[in-house]
């Protein structure tokens, strides 16, 4: 039997863990997106894993919440870092409980959204953000469900779900609530980074 996307980042936590709190790669990417915000602004890490990218954007001067749908990432997440909340929740669920953010960083956590749920997605996002608030995002460039969505990982099969998505077919389910403001490279060839404001 296959297992799905919760139960693969549930048993395989230590391997992000270790290899990703010690893994800067991001930073650039998460400073780049600091200079669009006040400092300590509230922001909503969504598919934190493990809080290893939570953990950089406190140390940048910003104010982060960090989400996840994995139970033992989120056990993981809080352990390491006392000093930051963390929510075990799916990001397609109403999440205005959380309060309003100034922005939300997606670091290759959209990617695992069927096309079937990205408005829904881009919905939550929006109506969690405060007027004028930013949507940040890492995703792939392919187009389709990719290869890499199938791992085996300590003898069990897993199929991640793994999607990638055109621009145009992403603003087509942001519904013209959100514009861009600027897209670059990834860390290669496979990833892009997209800057959006929320249209109020």
């Amino acid at each position: 039997m296959i297992k799905g996307v919760k139960d693969y980042y549930d048993d395989t936590v230590n391997k992000w863990t270790d290899e990703w709190y010690e893994n800067t790669a991001m930073l650039p990417f998460l400073k780049s997106c600091a200079k669009y915000l006040k400092e300590n602004a509230r922001v909503l890490d969504l598919g934190c894993n493990s809080g290893y990218e939570t953990k950089r954007m406190k140390s940048i001067g910003l104010n982060p919440v960090g989400l996840d749908f994995s139970s033992k990432s989120i056990e993981e997440a809080k352990a390491r870092n006392k000093d930051i909340d963390f929510v075990c929740d799916n990001m397609l669920n109403d999440l205005t409980y959380l309060g309003k953010f100034d922005a939300v960083i997606a670091i290759a956590s959209i990617i695992h959204i069927t096309e079937d749920n990205l408005e829904l997605c881009f919905k939550r996002i929006y109506d969690i953000l405060d007027d004028n608030g930013y949507l940040f995002m890492v995703v792939r460039k392919e187009e389709g469900k990719l290869d890499s969505s199938y791992k085996t990982y300590n003898d069990i099969e897993y199929d991640r779900e793994v999607y990638g998505y055109s621009k145009d077919l992403l603003e087509s389910k942001m519904n013209n609530n959100f514009s861009l403001i600027k897209e670059e490279q990834g860390l290669d060839e496979h990833w892009i980074y997209y800057y959006y404001k929320k249209i109020s």
